[in-house]
């Protein structure tokens, strides 16, 4: 019942709206980078409800189209021959005295009074108010996963998805794949390599070995091998495995201990991580979340080499897009076109 009320009150707010009802009248204090980016946000969402009035500015601004309605320290006269609701400030935040001084006018005025805060400039994140205490703070980046709710739900689901697969599939699956392994090569069945991860803790990741045993990670220049086309040391089996992403599974061990999430950015070897960190731009934001099985930049087709120019770019973009839109929902999408990935075959897993 509850969901139907309120759909029926927005589509009622919605058509008054539309009729020039219900419209919140709003005088913007500042016509800088900051008041006209909210100016044109609320010229292109009518559904919203206002409509500005016009701005105060100490410089003139002539490309307001009449909109400029004098410096600051006309408030008090502006607010006593306008219908005005609300005063939006959208000063920098070194205009303190300023500030106050509006304060104060809204405050003998009866009118409301909301300030946008300048701190987007550093940074094109997300933003959350919260309240410590009696403090106001603002986070510079918010995201889903930094609530426990969120994150709880996102590690039962890796459990328990891992724990069915484990019992449903993996108990006739690996002792398939090991066997395979060992009647082609010689050599371990599952190979670790030490990855970074949540925070940047280290830890061992496990995979069906897909390489022959004695192949290196490190070259004779001392940098990190990655595998390319045609890579000599992948086996035959291996091959097969990689190209599906089976040697993959045994990282669902990974998610059961907690170090890896079946959805996240994808885990890098320590060497290529350092190689990274300070030639990447925003490297180090997909530590922010437990790495990944698969993950938004696999499935869009960023895997495999990132020798190219911009390769490991575009990987860590993908990741990044991934943590500031984490749904629930996108981690069951992703799921779904890896394993369609994995029927159809990826031209970058080799």
């Amino acid at each position: 019942f509850y969901p139907i009320y309120k759909f029926r009150i927005r589509r009622l707010i919605s058509y008054f709206r539309k009729k020039g009802k219900n419209i919140r009248k709003l005088l913007v204090i500042g016509a800088g980078e900051v008041g006209k980016n909210f100016f044109d946000t609320v010229e292109n969402n009518p559904h919203y409800g206002y409509q500005i009035v016009g701005f105060l500015d100490d410089q003139k601004k002539t490309f307001l189209n009449g909109q400029y309605l004098g410096k600051i320290e006309r408030l008090n006269e502006i607010l006593y021959d306008l219908e005005v609701d609300d005063v939006i400030v959208a000063l920098p935040k070194y205009a303190d005295e300023k500030i106050e001084r509006v304060v104060e006018c809204c405050r003998q005025n009866a009118v409301k009074l909301r300030i946008i805060p300048d701190y987007f400039r550093f940074t094109s994140n997300k933003y959350a108010l919260t309240m410590f205490a009696s403090f106001p703070m603002i986070s510079v980046r918010e995201d889903m996963l930094d609530q426990l709710n969120w994150r709880l739900l996102k590690r039962a689901f890796d459990f328990s998805f891992s724990l069915i697969l484990f019992v449903f599939v993996f108990s006739w699956l690996w002792p398939i794949i090991g066997l395979s392994i060992k009647l082609t090569s010689k050599g371990p069945v599952f190979y670790s390599q030490v990855r970074v991860g949540r925070r940047n803790r280290l830890f061992k990741a496990y995979k069906f070995r897909s390489m022959v045993s004695d192949s290196k990670d490190i070259n004779e220049n001392g940098k990190y091998q990655q595998a390319t086309a045609n890579d000599p040391r992948i086996t035959k089996i291996g091959a097969i495995l990689r190209k599906t992403n089976l040697d993959e599974l045994p990282q669902f061990w990974n998610t059961l201990r907690g170090e890896m999430s079946i959805v996240g950015p994808r885990p890098h070897p320590r060497p290529l991580n350092d190689e990274s960190h300070n030639s990447v731009n925003l490297y180090m934001q997909r530590h922010l979340v437990k790495p990944g099985i698969t993950g938004w930049a696999q499935v869009n087709g960023h895997r495999g080499e990132t020798s190219k120019p911009g390769a490991m770019q575009a990987r860590i973009d993908h990741d990044i897009w991934y943590i500031n839109n984490w749904s629930f929902w996108l981690d069951i999408q992703i799921i779904a076109l890896t394993v369609w990935n994995m029927i159809k075959g990826d031209k970058n897993a080799y």
